[in-house]
């Protein structure tokens, strides 16, 4: 395979003889899907790459926090250039109060995180039933 001789050109932060540089870790906001499903919300976040034991969630006064590490990718021989952004995970919502703190769950799979934030009961809509006096 040929180089492309106009990015070799227009590359100029490209040195063929200096070893690899390392950037400090990135911060990235994941992509996240969020549902109302009436007794709780679901949130669905992408965090590639994080381990479950590297993934914190907290909530407080109505904030839910997502914080995930991802570990530098180690690889063999010398370095010669790293373009594949490794970094950690974190994410803010304000959700408001009426949740309930104790009972927010979450699963990891293949990179997905989901979050299950249930409503407190007191918050729930209910039906009244009129009853005939």
């Amino acid at each position: 395979m040929t180089p492309n001789p106009q990015a070799t050109a227009n590359d100029t932060s490209r040195k063929e003889t200096a070893p690899a540089q390392v950037e400090p870790p990135l911060a990235f906001q994941p992509n996240v899907d969020i549902c109302d499903r009436g007794t709780e919300v679901t949130i669905v976040a992408d965090v590639p790459g994080a381990r479950p034991d590297g993934i914190d969630i907290s909530f407080e006064d109505g904030m839910l926090a997502v914080q995930a590490s991802v570990a530098a990718r180690r690889l063999p021989g010398r370095g010669v250039r790293q373009e594949y952004g490794i970094g950690d995970y974190r994410r803010t919502f304000r959700l408001g109060n009426g949740f309930d703190a104790s009972q927010i769950s979450a699963d990891y799979r293949r990179g997905v995180l989901t979050i299950h934030v249930p409503r407190l009961a007191a918050v729930l809509p209910r039906k009244i039933q009129v009853r005939i006096a």
